[in-house]
């Protein structure tokens, strides 16, 4: 059995971990934005829809961060473990359709 070359379009492990890196950087940056625009506000004053929409897309980004996480996991897996193509296969759909979701909302504010 001839060892396989991956072609240029294939991510390396090297790229596989940078993405990896990167998406775990947004997820702390949006926990981080969240965290500075979390100061309780007064009990005589309400949320406001902006910053509802705010909350909702940084828990968007935060879940589309783990997802990619997750399906750069399955990558890395994918010789050693057939099943983690179809899990790739479901969940990719599932991340794409959160990335537009929370693109919706960030066009909003």
């Amino acid at each position: 059995m001839q060892p396989t070359i991956p072609s240029p379009q294939e991510a390396t492990l090297a790229q596989k971990q940078a993405q990896l890196a990167e998406n775990l950087a947004k997820a702390d940056r949006a926990q981080f934005r969240r965290r500075a625009k979390s100061t309780p506000p007064p009990p005589s004053k309400a949320v406001t829809l902006e910053d509802h929409i705010l909350e909702t897309s940084d828990d968007l980004l935060r879940v589309s961060a783990g997802l990619q996480s997750v399906l750069t996991l399955l990558d890395l897996q994918a010789g050693d473990i057939p099943d983690s193509i179809g899990l790739h296969a479901l969940l990719s759909p599932l991340k794409r359709q959160i990335d537009q979701s929370a693109d919706r909302l960030q066009t909003l504010v």
